[in-house]
């Protein structure tokens, strides 16, 4: 339920900003006209806000910068005479846009949470929130982002507001390179780090048993270091079972069971953790398509491609081959 309330307060946090624009723009388009329209679309932006609050206990970056500029629209049109004040209503979809722009650039510099993460929060599942691949695809997604809002700031406000500058032009570059490139870059990202060579692909066992109780075969003990961890197997399907693969003081063994208190633990089916050790599925990908599941310390689980990729730099035992640099 909360997926879907979320969804339709992402639609809705636009309608603040298209009222303004409308009603500015509406008729003869006057300048009281103008100022009726600002105040309008932030009275609406401030409903959108308090309620997303309410609801979600959050507001996401959208919201707050359709509020900021449309409160900024406001002071700007009721403060400063009408010549210059009209600056902002002949040019607010330049400024929106500029708006835009900063919102995705500051917070990513700054060290917060990249504004696509919103949007990207709604695609895969919150098992995958923490991993370094999921944050650092969504700061590159981001910076184009960024890049895009400020070519069609340049390109409206150069272009005066008129609809193939201020529309046309903006549309396309946010179709067709922001979205196109927010689709196909995660498994673009993923197929190139994660590929798998063909000899390691030939060398993974049929068996998911045999591919877990060989992984131990692969550890490397200078990749661990100091590590101390339990990793907690639990497969379903043909062949599964439990298995827990103990790593401490630079050595690793595998047995089977249950562990007292796991540092991660994998839920999948043999079949897909067989396919991923192969190269079949990416590893990243198939946690975001929800193919399988981890639970606890994901920090141990992105470690384990270099922790079982102790064979002449390959890993036949486990699913977790060494990424390419």
């Amino acid at each position: 339920m909360s997926r879907k309330i979320e969804k339709v307060l992402f639609v809705t946090s636009f309608i603040p900003v298209a009222s303004f624009k409308c009603i500015a723009r509406l008729g003869d388009a006057t300048w009281a006209q103008a100022r009726i329209a600002v105040v309008i679309g932030f009275v609406l932006a401030v409903i959108q806000f308090v309620t997303a609050r309410k609801i979600l206990r959050y507001n996401t970056y959208l919201e707050k910068a359709f509020l900021g500029f449309l409160l900024a629209g406001t002071i700007w049109v009721y403060q400063l005479p009408e010549k210059p004040a009209h600056i902002f209503v002949d040019h607010s979809v330049a400024f929106l846009y500029f708006t835009l722009f900063i919102m995705s650039l500051i917070p990513q510099l700054l060290g917060y949470d990249p504004f696509t993460y919103a949007v990207a929060k709604q695609w895969y599942p919150e098992t995958v929130w923490g991993t370094p691949d999921f944050r650092l695809i969504n700061y590159r997604i981001t910076y184009v982002w960024s890049g895009i809002f400020l070519a069609c700031f340049l390109s409206s406000f150069l272009g005066r507001g008129k609809p193939l500058y201020s529309i046309i032009i903006p549309f396309s570059l946010c179709i067709g390179i922001g979205v196109v490139f927010s689709k196909k870059y995660p498994d673009i990202y993923l197929k190139r780090k994660y590929r798998v060579s063909p000899e390691a692909a030939a060398a993974v066992p049929d068996s998911v048993e045999q591919l877990i109780e060989g992984m131990p075969g692969a550890f490397d003990p200078r990749a661990a270091g100091d590590l101390k961890a339990e990793i907690q197997f639990d497969i379903s399907g043909e062949g599964g079972g439990k298995w827990v693969l103990s790593i401490d003081g630079g050595r690793c063994g595998v047995r089977r069971g249950e562990a007292l208190a796991s540092t991660v633990t994998i839920e999948s089916p043999g079949d897909v953790w067989v396919k991923i050790a192969r190269g079949e599925i990416d590893r990243p990908k198939a946690l975001m398509e929800g193919l399988y599941r981890v639970k606890g310390d994901m920090k141990v689980l992105s470690r384990m491609p270099q922790l079982f990729g102790a064979r002449r730099g390959q890993n036949p035992a486990s699913p977790n081959v060494e990424p390419r640099k």
